[in-house]
């Protein structure tokens, strides 16, 4: 593959990470920030934390979130998470790339420049099955 280094540019590819306390959120996070063409991807998984809140120490398992966008969008989509959070103080940071292969990086930039609507798998198999016209087995 191809690598090239990646400069400080506004279509560069960063990420942007978070963590939910549950794995509905961060899908939910996840999703809307997609559907709304904020990120070009988003990863979720569980993790185990530690961390101390109002003077205790908290043990516990939560989903990590993870966005990759590029850098001119970095700063709408934390905003965004931090409207979708049920935390009152997420962690939301953002983190920038030294090095991208190419292709992916051209995936990104044509996909998120797309004025298309996103569908879902179901809607593109109903809109394929459709554009095949009319076959034996569907006529009743």
């Amino acid at each position: 593959m191809l690598f090239e280094k990646v400069d400080k540019e506004e279509k560069d590819i960063v990420f942007v990470y978070t963590t939910c306390p549950s794995v509905m959120e961060a899908r939910d996070i996840g999703l809307s920030a997609i559907k709304e063409k904020l990120a070009i991807s988003a990863d979720y998984w569980i993790i185990n934390s530690i961390y101390p809140w109002s003077n205790v120490i908290q043990e516990g398992e939560q989903y990590m979130l993870m966005f990759a966008t590029q850098k001119t969008l970095s700063d709408h989509l934390m905003k965004h998470i931090e409207m979708e959070h049920s935390y009152s103080v997420p962690v939301v940071v953002r983190t920038d790339i030294l090095k991208a292969n190419q292709p992916y990086t051209f995936w990104v930039d044509t996909t998120l420049t797309n004025k298309n609507q996103y569908i879902t798998e179901t809607e593109a198999e109903t809109k394929k099955k459709n554009e095949r016209g009319y076959h034996y087995n569907r006529l009743k």
